[in-house]
């Protein structure tokens, strides 16, 4: 009779998993819609808006998926830059560093031309940079273009001085966009989707975490409970590390964040479930602030593909449950130039903590490149019941 009831229990979803409440906790109000009935009824934060690069006619005019991290006291900035429109042949990474946030070199292309002769027909898709014994690291995928082809996969480089790298080697099979996130006890933790046809029959999100002093090896695939994984387009899976587990969030097209957690350092993960943290549908950045503080930065609206406004929500407990939330940039942007698969709208963003900042990178109209600098005392503002 015991075997049976555990059996019965395992079925029902009382197990491991079932957790009792919900993995994030949102007050009812929180993104309760304003006047638009898109963008939440939230102050707008104060920011320092920068460029690190702005499109033009004599210059590549696809700018997304930036990222930034100081490395021997300057920062650095890497994207994806194409010459007209997003996942064409020939786009490439560039980079552009600063000593001030403000004012950037010009930029140039990561590789040389010698290595990348091999990949003349190739899309290069930034990845995230990382700072690892004492070398910039940057993390990128390359497709032959098309996303979900079964030979698009993650590859990394390494310099010792931000100028001269590394050729391409390759991890792992998959579409990625996200940076690593760096758990306890140094351990990687990335996201990502599958890409051959055959995988994207049953599943779509590509959990993979890193144990070790080399990155060419050391790397593990995970899996997760997807449910309904037709919801899910691109994933673009990111985490927040608790003191007991860590949260994974996962794009879809429900209209709200999915949510995760693991309780063994990303080796397992609950089945996901929906949060009620809007999501238009595009990447989002997490990260750390001080103390038990923590950061979920996207295009929070009630509208899919709607990028009009980017959002900054705050947690005071390591994101079990998020208060409050500010608008970060919400003027009217509109492309310059056409071109595939661009639009509208602040997007896309990564943060950094720097000189008591929170520096958010993002692109606009995936055109140009740029930097909403926050104090990080603004972030302490009033709480929303």
């Amino acid at each position: 009779m015991k075997n049976l009831m555990i059996v019965i229990m395992a079925l029902i979803g009382l197990g491991e998993w079932a957790d009792a409440e919900p993995v994030v906790k949102i007050p009812s109000t929180l993104y309760q819609a304003g006047a638009d009935e898109i963008t939440p009824a939230v102050r707008k934060i104060p920011s320092q808006l920068d460029y690190v690069y702005r499109a033009a006619a004599d210059k590549y005019k696809f700018c997304h998926h930036p990222c930034l991290i100081e490395f021997k006291e300057q920062l650095y900035c890497v994207w994806s830059n194409g010459k007209i429109g997003e996942d064409e042949p020939g786009q490439r990474l560039a980079m552009a560093t600063s000593r001030d946030a403000q004012n950037w070199t010009a930029a140039r292309p990561l590789f040389s031309t010698e290595q990348l002769a091999k990949y003349e027909h190739c899309v290069f898709v930034a990845s995230g940079l990382m700072v690892r014994q004492d070398k910039l690291v940057v993390f990128y995928t390359i497709t032959p273009g098309e996303n979900f082809a079964a030979d698009t996969a993650l590859y990394f480089s390494q310099s010792f001085d931000g100028k001269v790298w590394s050729d391409p080697q390759r991890i792992t099979a998959g579409f990625f966009i996200n940076p690593p996130v760096i758990l306890s006890g140094g351990r990687l933790m990335m996201g990502g989707e599958y890409v051959s046809q055959a995988d994207r029959k049953n599943k779509r999100s590509k959990l993979i975490y890193h144990d070790g002093d080399c990155l060419a090896t050391g790397w593990t695939e995970t899996k997760i409970d997807e449910g309904d994984f037709t919801r899910i387009g691109y994933a673009e899976p990111n985490f927040i590390e608790r003191d007991h587990d860590v949260l994974g969030f996962f794009r879809n097209y429900t209209g709200r964040l999915l949510v995760s957690r693991s309780t063994d350092r990303g080796q397992n993960w609950s089945p996901l479930s929906e949060s009620a943290i809007p999501d238009s549908t595009a990447r989002f950045a997490t990260g750390n602030l001080s103390g038990d503080r923590r950061y979920l930065i996207g295009n929070s609206l009630h509208k899919k593909f709607d990028r009009r406004a980017l959002l900054i929500s705050i947690s005071d407990d390591q994101g079990a449950s998020f208060d409050r939330c500010f608008i970060l940039r919400d003027e009217p942007a509109v492309k310059r130039f056409p071109g595939q698969h661009k639009m509208d709208g602040w997007q896309y963003p990564h943060g950094c903590l720097w000189k008591n900042q929170l520096l958010v990178v993002h692109s606009v109209n995936k055109e140009d490149v740029a930097i909403s600098a926050v104090k990080l005392s603004d972030l302490q503002a009033e709480k929303k019941d």
